[in-house]
């Protein structure tokens, strides 16, 4: 494994799921499975001793001791997380943003979606798929599975539209040009699939992308 090599602890509770899984992790150019977990009550540990880069988690909607095992987890190791599930319930999904989690996908999602996230996830990126976020923010049309991924530029711009800045202060604030930052407001806009800086602001708070 070379120094570039991003390493991968693997946590899916169903066999053929996890082999698929770490499958589809290995075929990708720096980044290796180091190890693969069936039983909930070994990840602290695991985490703990090997210190993955990241950490790819199954989580359903009554994984209560998951989540708590996160917590933990997030208060003590630098490890990323990308969690795989396919939970309806908006407040699991909540909280999982509200701790920090930085890449949500569905196993609805492509094998390129989820790769993309893995990638993401590994240089400091957040991805999460549209169902996800629509879930969270009470939408009731979502039927696709589309990636939408901010650049740490962009959370930095959305950031401060939350906080009421405005373009020239934000331009101000981050040192660019007032047209980069309207370049920004775009791209953001367009990932996120909304239509003002209002209804940007409110998708934002509700979703827990950013905090009030």
């Amino acid at each position: 494994m070379t120094a570039a090599t991003r390493s991968v602890l693997l946590a899916d509770f169903q066999f053929l799921t996890r082999q698929g899984i770490a499958s589809l992790i290995n075929d990708l150019d720096d980044f290796n499975v180091i190890d693969q977990i069936e039983d909930p009550k070994e990840l602290v540990a695991s985490v703990s001793k090997l210190k993955p880069d990241i950490v790819v988690l199954d989580v359903s909607d009554n994984d209560t001791f998951l989540i708590r095992e996160i917590e933990q987890i997030k208060s003590n190791e630098t490890s990323s997380f990308l969690i795989i599930s396919n939970s309806q319930n908006r407040q699991s999904v909540q909280r999982l943003l509200s701790m920090g989690i930085k890449g949500i996908v569905t196993k609805n999602c492509s094998e390129e979606e989820i790769t993309n996230a893995i990638k993401s996830v590994a240089v400091g990126n957040r991805f999460f798929c549209n169902n996800v976020l629509e879930l969270v923010v009470g939408k009731d049309d979502a039927d696709d599975c589309e990636p939408t991924n901010l650049s740490p530029r962009e959370f930095d711009v959305l950031k401060l539209i939350t906080k009421g800045y405005k373009t020239h202060q934000i331009a101000d604030e981050l040192h660019v040009s007032v047209h980069t930052i309207n370049s920004h407001r775009k791209n953001i806009l367009k990932k996120l699939n909304l239509k003002s800086p209002a209804e940007l602001i409110v998708y934002a708070l509700e979703s827990g992308l950013v905090r009030s």
